[in-house]
C-alpha cells in the first residue's frame, strides 16, 4: 500500500489543484454574476425593487432602512474589483489547465514506463538502445510535471492572495494563514524541478571511477601479449586499456573510465585487473576469469549488454545523488522520485534477465581457456579471496594490503560453506548468476577435490607470476618502474 500510495498521490495532486481552481473560478464567476444581477435589480423602479427580489435576497435587505443605497454599495464594492475578478477569473482558469496537464503527463509517465519495461524484457535489443533514451524522456516528463504542479499551485495562491487583497477591510487578509504554509510547498515544486532539469541530463554520459593505474604497452609488453594471446584463442578483440587496481574484481567495460588519483580517461575497452588476486589464483586460473571477462567483447551483443549493465548502475548511482542524503524528501516530491525508482526496479529486472543470459555466455569463453572444470574452480577460488581482501580491506585500508593478504592466507585456511551454491561474483556493473546455475551451465559437478583445489593456501608460484610477468626479460627500464608502481599502489 505504501509504494502504490505514492503513485495515487502523484495523480491525487493534479487532481486537488484542478479541483482548487474550479473552486475558484466559481467564485470569481459567481461575484461577475452577482454584479450583473443586482444591476438588473437596481434598474427596476423603486417602488417594485424588493418584489422583484429573491426570498433571500429581499430578508437581507429588509433589515436595511434603504435598500436600494446597500445594493448599490455593494454593485460598488464589486465594480472596485471588477479588473482584479477578470485577472483572477483567467488565473482560475489557467490554473485548472495545468493541474490538468500534470495529471496527463504523470499518467503518461507511467503508462510509458510500463510499456517500455514490458518491452526491454522481451528484447535484448530494446533494452541497450532504447534504455537510456527512456530514462531521458522519464526526466523530461518529471520535471515538466513538478513545473506544471508549480505553475498551478502559484496562480492558486495569488489568486487568493488577491481575493484577500480586495478584501482586506473585511478582513480578506486572514488567507494569509492557508497561503504562507503552501508558499513553502510551492518553493518545494520549484526547486525540484529546477533540480531535476540540472540533474538528470548529466546521465547522458556516464563515467565509471575507479582506484587504478593503467599498464602501458611498452612498459609491461608480456602482460599484454599474455592478453592478446588468450584474446586471439578465444577470438575476441583486445582491449584497448589494460589497469590494475586493488578494491574490485575482474571486469571489463566500454563506458568513459576515470583513473583516481591521476585523473586520467580512459575511452574504449577497459580491462580491470584486481592486484590482491593476481597474487593469490594461478597463471592458468586468472586466464580463465580474464577469458570470461573477454567473452563479454566477442560478441557485439554480449558487449552492449555490459555496456547497458554499467549505465544501469549508474544510472542508480545518479538517482541516488539526486534523492540525496535526506531521510524523509519533502511529501510533495515523492511521487516524482518514486515514479523514478519505479523505473529503476522494473528495467532492473530486464537488465538482470539479459545480463544473466550474456554472463552464461561469457562462461563458455572462459571454459574453453583451460576447461569448465578450471574455470569454475577459478571462480570459487575468486570468491572465497573477495571475502578475505573485503576484511582486510575494512580493517586496513589499502596499506601493505599484498603483504597482508600473503601472511592471513598462510595462517587462515580460505572458507566455503554448503552456501556456496547461492553465491555470486561480486561486479561493479553486472550482476552475475549464481554459482549453482553457473555450474550446471557448464555441466560441472562441485566435488570435494574441486572445492579443496580452490580453497588451497597459495602457492610461491600463486604469488609471483604476475610480477614476473610484468619484469618480463625485454623489459624497459619503464616496465621495471611500472612494476615498482603496482608494488607502490599497495
Amino acid at each position: 500500500m505504501k509504494r502504490f500510495g505514492w503513485g495515487l498521490i502523484l495523480l491525487l495532486l493534479p487532481l486537488v489543484l484542478f479541483g482548487w481552481g474550479n473552486v475558484q473560478y466559481w467564485r470569481a464567476d459567481t461575484a461577475q454574476d452577482q454584479a450583473r444581477t443586482i444591476r438588473q435589480w437596481l434598474s427596476a423602479p423603486s417602488e417594485a425593487l424588493l418584489q422583484q427580489l429573491p426570498w433571500e435576497a429581499r430578508k437581507e435587505l429588509a433589515r436595511h432602512v434603504e435598500p436600494r443605497q446597500a445594493l448599490q454599495r455593494r454593485l460598488d464594492l464589486l465594480d472596485a474589483d471588477r479588473h482584479w475578478v477578470s485577472v483572477r477569473k483567467v488565473m482560475a482558469s489557467v490554473s485548472c489547465w495545468l493541474a490538468l496537464a500534470a495529471l496527463l503527463v504523470g499518467l503518461w509517465a507511467w503508462l510509458k514506463l510500463k510499456a517500455d519495461a514490458w518491452r526491454a524484457l522481451r528484447s535484448a535489443a530494446y533494452l541497450n538502445e532504447r534504455m537510456m533514451a527512456s530514462w531521458q524522456g522519464l526526466g523530461c516528463c518529471l520535471s515538466i510535471y513538478m513545473a506544471m504542479l508549480a505553475g498551478s499551485l502559484c496562480l492558486a495562491l495569488l489568486y487568493e492572495a488577491s481575493s484577500g487583497a480586495s478584501r482586506a477591510a473585511q478582513g480578506g487578509m486572514s488567507v494569509l494563514v492557508v497561503v504562507l504554509p503552501l508558499a513553502s510547498v510551492l518553493v518545494v515544486c520549484v526547486r525540484q524541478a529546477w533540480r531535476m532539469r540540472r540533474q538528470w541530463p548529466l546521465m547522458q554520459s556516464p563515467t565509471a571511477r575507479f582506484l587504478a593505474r593503467p599498464l602501458g604497452r611498452q612498459a609491461t609488453p608480456a602482460v599484454w601479449q599474455w592478453i592478446e594471446a588468450l584474446a586471439t584463442q578465444l577470438q575476441a578483440p583486445t582491449p584497448d586499456h589494460i589497469v590494475v587496481g586493488l578494491d574490485q574484481g575482474f571486469f571489463v567495460t566500454s563506458v568513459p573510465v576515470l583513473l583516481q588519483p591521476g585523473g586520467e580517461v580512459l575511452t574504449g575497452r577497459t580491462l580491470y585487473l584486481p592486484l590482491p588476486l593476481l597474487t593469490a589464483l594461478s597463471q592458468a586460473e586468472a586466464a580463465s576469469i580474464i577469458g570470461h571477462e573477454l567473452g563479454h567483447f566477442r560478441r557485439r551483443d554480449t558487449e552492449r549488454g555490459s555496456e547497458t549493465s554499467a549505465r544501469f548502475s549508474l544510472m542508480c548511482a545518479q538517482y541516488s545523488a539526486m534523492v540525496g542524503d535526506e531521510d524523509a524528501p519533502p511529501w510533495v516530491v515523492r511521487p516524482t522520485l518514486w515514479l523514478a525508482g519505479q523505473f529503476l526496479h522494473h528495467f532492473q529486472i530486464a537488465v538482470h534477465h539479459w545480463g544473466r543470459a550474456q554472463e552464461l555466455l561469457a562462461d563458455r569463453a572462459g571454459a574453453e581457456v583451460a576447461g569448465p572444470k578450471l574455470f569454475v574452480q577459478a571462480l570459487l577460488r575468486a570468491i572465497a579471496l573477495g571475502r578475505v581482501i573485503d576484511g582486510l580491506l575494512l580493517a586496513h585500508g589499502g596499506s601493505n594490503l599484498l603483504q597482508v593478504l600473503a601472511s592471513h592466507l598462510q595462517g587462515t585456511p580460505l572458507q566455503l560453506g554448503e552456501e556456496v551454491l547461492g553465491l555470486a561474483n561480486p561486479h561493479p556493473f553486472d550482476t552475475h548468476p549464481e554459482i549453482a546455475t553457473r555450474l550446471q551451465n557448464l555441466n560441472v559437478l562441485l566435488d570435494p577435490q574441486l572445492l579443496q583445489a580452490a580453497l588451497r593456501v597459495p602457492s610461491a608460484d600463486d604469488q609471483q607470476w604476475f610480477n614476473a610477468l610484468c619484469a618480463a626479460p625485454g623489459n624497459t627500464a619503464e616496465g621495471k618502474a611500472a612494476e615498482s608502481s603496482a608494488r607502490d599502489f599497495t
